[in-house]
């Protein structure tokens, strides 16, 4: 087990790594996607026939949905064309450029392999969807004031096959199923108010892997198992753990979830029966993040631990300045955002480190990050909403009326909870 005290240095020059640095640009070789070659001996006439970079323009206007699910389908040509890694190599390129030359995206050496392992159709996607929250004369805001009378502690924009919801947790003890194509009333876009808990709410999670299972923690000391499937929360089982529970992270069949306790359980949801016990922390347990090889945790002691699953150990404890409030993971790096009011980025095994200034003046209370975008909440009353890479640009930023407690962001449809009891929703008005 490896112990160590951390200070952060904003400046790039800091960062180590043993063979190369990461954090270099890497450009999209353009010229190479123009000259790709698209069997056209299929069709005589048509648009068919026009050059592939005109092609490419064209299909520029319509979004990555429908060219999935329709355009592609319209030919064999299109089908050729939209299964090409050549054709999603030039939007991707198009996603990272901005109208400021200044504000491009620079993307990592890492992050661009781990772009083509998950499919680039699919980052552009969410890259896409996410850009469409950068112009604030296309976003409407929606407030919801009257749902709950309590601090908003979580908030969760759920994945549905059929449907688009989203769920708060509350201080007040209840959580709210929102229909997130009907959020002009508040009355109407509250599907279902559920009241199983006896203490303030402070997790809300879903199942991995497209899942309708909803976990919730409490208070309480009670761990409550739901059904989205039919868009209402459909109570399945729960469980007693005899300590609050302040954060969870639900992987397939298996529920991870801190404690006041200052313990971190593995809840195997198939047998129902308790995992393992992970004692790091030496006070309460804020946030966890997991990997199939790792399980990270933060906790009010300021620690930041890496626990090696395949070794069954400890790995690192890292003492933080302070209080790291959300940790996030997705490949290929840890994501900590704290206290301090900075993002720091690590490997999976916390070797090297970047410090990404974010511009807030106080601590954040929480983090979103995927493909798409970072969001931070701040208790300054601001949420940011920065480019998901390792050198973010700031696209926009959302004040609040009152501090900022949680925040989700999902396929151009962003989330936050706040202290003033409200829940409030950014989409753009443009994008279904």
């Amino acid at each position: 087990m490896e112990t160590d005290n951390m200070e952060f240095s904003s400046d790039e020059s800091d960062l180590e790594q043993e063979e190369h640095s990461v954090f270099q640009s890497v450009p999209l070789n353009t010229n190479k996607l123009l000259s790709c070659s698209i069997n056209t001996s299929l069709t005589s006439t048509g648009i068919h026939n026009l050059p592939a970079e005109l092609i490419f323009d064209i299909l520029d206007f319509i979004d990555v949905k429908t060219l999935l699910t329709v355009v592609k389908f319209v030919s064999r040509y299109f089908y050729d064309l939209l299964k090409s890694s050549e054709f999603w190599e030039m939007r991707l390129a198009g996603c990272l450029k901005s109208e400021n030359s200044n504000q491009d995206m620079q993307v990592s050496d890492c992050e661009l392999k781990q772009m083509f392992k998950v499919g680039l159709s699919t980052v552009v996607y969410e890259m896409e969807s996410s850009r469409s929250l950068k112009y604030d004369s296309s976003i409407e805001k929606y407030v919801m004031s009257s749902n709950h009378y309590g601090d908003i502690h979580c908030v969760k924009i759920l994945s549905h096959p059929t449907k688009r919801l989203a769920l708060s947790g509350s201080r007040d003890k209840t959580m709210c199923v929102y229909d997130l194509d009907n959020l002009r009333s508040q009355e109407s876009s509250v599907i279902n108010t559920n009241t199983d808990h006896n203490g303030w709410i402070w997790t809300i999670d879903q199942e991995d892997f497209q899942s309708s299972k909803i976990a919730s923690g409490s208070w309480d000391s009670y761990i409550h198992f739901y059904d989205i499937g039919r868009g209402s929360l459909e109570k399945t089982s729960d469980i007693s753990v005899h300590s609050a529970i302040l954060c969870t992270r639900y992987e397939k069949d298996l529920l991870l979830y801190g404690t006041y306790s200052k313990i971190v359980f593995g809840h195997d949801t198939r047998s129902k029966a308790t995992a393992f016990k992970l004692k790091n922390h030496t006070k309460p347990v804020l946030s966890i993040a997991a990997s199939a090889e790792y399980i990270w945790s933060s906790g009010e002691d300021n620690a930041l631990v890496c626990y090696d699953r395949r070794m069954n150990k400890l790995l690192k404890r890292i003492r933080m300045e302070r209080i790291s409030s959300s940790i996030k993971f997705l490949e290929p790096y840890l994501w900590v955002a704290g206290y301090d009011g900075y993002i720091k980025c690590f490997n999976k095994d916390m070797k090297i480190m970047k410090k990404i200034e974010t511009g807030h003046t106080q601590p954040i209370m929480d983090m979103s990050h995927s493909m798409g975008a970072t969001v931070t909440a701040c208790k300054d009353g601001v949420v940011k909403f920065f480019s998901p890479n390792t050198s973010p640009v700031l696209w926009n930023s959302f004040t609040l009326g009152n501090s900022a407690s949680c925040v989700d962001y999902k396929r151009g449809i962003l989330m936050a909870g706040c202290c003033d009891s409200s829940v409030v929703f950014w989409k753009n008005k443009n994008v279904d």
